[in-house]
């Protein structure tokens, strides 16, 4: 198009204004003037220039309009097909209708593909992405971004598919990846009990063992390893490095306990790991959260932070008896300090509360009942599983016992409230009233689970005890109260205690031993709490229904309840107790049904660690003791999803180690 200069345009609109002008300044004076004239002539000439002015550029635009719709026509018909960017046309039903040079080049090899279905060409269904959505894809060691673009035809609805090489990319975000610093916490679970007694000699050379492990871990990998304590180490390593542990479940847990100590104690390893997060700092942050969460789960595990929560290896074995009877002491004093700052204390167990739960709550509120300050036992009566047990409360403590309700509209910020043998959200008695207090003190002996109890104002958690009834009684034995404890409160604590060691022969420790000696020494009584565990016939006889239908699976022995059962969860729990005295079951699972609940009753002697399998049915609880309850699927699904974890914890691969290569 022939450019135009403006200024001829501008001339003369202006020489037509002026013209316009004088003649209307003429008019009124005289008409017949030969100025008049001049200037009507030369409106007129300024007049016609500037039609033909808008004439030629109304002309000159048209033809540019039609020279541009030429030009891009010819360029959307052939562009498309010399893009570098490989491009393919399907149809509604997914068959090639159109395709471009490099899409023929790269991805068909040169083959004429008119007429096949995408997925015959592509590794990818095409329906896998929505119009405007991407995905990548990994062909021929390249890496492609595929977006999907959904258009209208004339015979029917096309889409098509962009394929953007982003191989740099993704090397480059990989590389990012595997690089980036991560945080390993070490910690010696049971250094004090090693090496109590020991000589310094005999200390230097385990050590000098731990460390050769260290370094065969770190061989080659090019990690920092430093000492934060005696029994505290840091490796910081890049994430490669660490991915490469996680794969092979840290198999520097199964090594660690071939490393004994004089012949009579193994050594144990809790590792938490942070490799996460955005910065080193923050790394370090979660690395600490892991080594909370392996101890509180009982050691000899590692814990893996991960955006999506934690991921746990090892945990095997049971663990070592922890005697830190200053830390108690100090814990037991610090429950004093805050019973004695409150102006009231709620006592609350877990749902569906048994034996150790509502035996440590009347422990805990003997206590308050020495500092001289209200309390209550927060529990639903109608819904636990120690009936006979809160029968006597209500007759020896009348008025103690109240509803979450009663509590919820009661409770103040001067109150502290106090909740035993549960360290979850998921399953305190009510987690509205654990919200609304203010000061919280757990008292648990659980292995910590994931949606723990975290606004917490004091808590003494050992995964080593038996029972939260052992802890609430190892508190007692601090003191020298004003009152002596009623026979009554021993024989609760002692039920507590018997029923979570199985009438100590399950997670007993030399501890437990000496709390039921003090219990009896302040009364109570073995047939007495013997009474709190007696059942009805019908009970007896549904139990021993599910023990002898129970079928083998491996080395674990499954049950299911057919019908609604009343009290079917302590008949259940007694049941999976049972079935752990067949020869050969290490491990028993009893399913029943509660209303919507689909449910499952674990039990083990050790030897299989019942509460991983149960956390990834959606439960937890105790190494040899664990549960879950489920209301998004039926009973005979949960059995399927039980089998399913079963095969895969007997498939897993086991780490071992030589004994060359542990001395090397």
């Amino acid at each position: 198009m022939k450019k135009n200069q403006p200024w001829r345009l501008i001339a003369a609109s202006g020489l037509l204004a002026f013209a316009g002008l004088i003649a209307l300044i003429m008019a009124y004076s005289q008409f017949r003037n030969a100025l008049f004239w001049v200037t009507l002539l030369m409106l007129l000439a300024a007049a016609g220039w500037l039609g033909y002015e808008i004439y030629l550029i109304r002309k000159n635009t048209l033809r540019y309009i039609a020279r541009m719709n030429t030009t891009l026509t010819r360029t959307m018909q052939t562009a498309p097909a010399h893009m570098s960017v490989p491009l393919v046309i399907v149809d509604k039903r997914h068959e090639i209708i159109w395709f471009n040079d490099a899409f023929s080049e790269q991805i068909a090899g040169g083959g004429d593909i008119f007429g096949l279905q995408l997925q015959a060409v592509l590794p990818f269904r095409p329906d896998a992405i929505e119009d405007g959505e991407s995905m990548e894809l990994a062909m021929y060691d390249r890496q492609f971004r595929v977006t999907r673009t959904d258009y209208i035809r004339k015979d029917g609805q096309a889409a098509l598919f962009s394929l953007e090489d982003i191989t740099n990319y993704v090397t480059l975000r990989r590389v990012y990846l595997d690089t980036r610093t991560c945080v390993l916490l070490i910690n010696i679970d049971n250094y004090e009990d090693l090496f109590s007694g020991t000589r310094q000699s005999e200390r230097a050379v385990v050590l000098a063992a731990l460390e050769s492990l260290f370094d065969k871990m770190l061989d080659g990998t090019e990690s920092i390893f430093c000492h934060l304590d005696e029994d505290r180490f840091m490796v910081l390593t890049e994430a490669r490095h660490c991915l490469e542990m996680e794969r092979a479940h840290f198999p520097l847990l199964d090594a660690v306990r071939k490393i004994n100590v004089r012949g009579r104690n193994i050594m144990t390893l809790s590792i938490g790991v942070g490799r996460c997060g955005d910065t080193l700092q923050e790394n370090e942050r979660n690395a600490q959260q892991s080594l909370d969460m392996a101890l509180g789960r009982g050691g000899d595990q590692a814990a893996v932070k991960t955006d999506s929560g934690f991921s746990f290896y090892g945990g095997v074995s049971q663990g070592i008896e922890h005697k830190n009877k200053a830390k108690n002491r100090a814990i037991a004093k610090d429950l004093l300090r805050l019973m004695s700052h409150s102006s009231h204390v709620y006592i609350m167990g877990h749902r569906a509360s048994d034996l150790d739960a509502v035996g440590a709550a009347v422990g805990v509120a003997f206590i308050a009942e020495q500092t001289g300050i209200p309390y209550n036992i927060v529990i639903r009566t109608e819904s636990t599983l120690a009936g006979l047990l809160t029968n006597q409360i209500a007759a020896e403590m009348p008025g103690c016992m109240i509803a979450p309700e009663t509590a919820r509209q009661q409770i103040r910020d001067t109150d502290l409230l106090v909740i035993v043998d549960t360290f979850s959200k998921d399953i305190v008695e009510d987690v509205e009233l654990y919200r609304l207090a203010r000061h919280v003190v757990v008292i648990d002996h659980h292995r910590q689970m994931v949606n723990y109890l975290d606004n917490t104002t004091l808590k003494l958690h050992d995964p080593h005890a038996s029972s939260a009834a052992e802890l609430v009684t190892g508190m007692i034995q601090y003191f020298d109260w004003r009152e002596e404890m009623p026979k009554f409160c021993a024989a609760a604590l002692l039920a507590g205690i018997m029923l979570d060691t199985k009438n100590f022969v399950m997670q007993t420790g030399v501890h437990t031993f000496e709390v039921a000696a003090f219990l009896r020494e302040r009364g109570a009584d073995p047939i007495a709490v013997k009474t709190l565990f007696a059942e009805s016939l019908e009970a007896c006889q549904h139990r021993s229904r599910l023990v002898s239908g129970a079928k083998l699976h491996g080395k674990n022995a499954i049950s299911f309840a057919a019908e609604e059962i009343p009290d079917i969860r302590v008949i259940a729990s007694q049941a999976a107790d049972e079935l752990l005295g067949v020869e050969g079951v290490e491990a028993s699972f009893v399913l029943f049904q509660i209303g919507a609940q689909a449910c499952i009753s674990a039990r083990s002697l050790g030897k299989v660690n019942v509460q991983v399998i149960m956390e990834q049915l959606g439960g937890g609880g105790h190494q040899i003791m664990a549960a879950a309850q489920r209301t998004d699927c039926t009973l005979a699904k949960l059995g399927e999803m039980l089998i399913e974890v079963l095969n895969q914890v007997d498939t897993k691969p086991k780490i071992e180690e030589t004994d060359s290569e542990l001395k090397g």
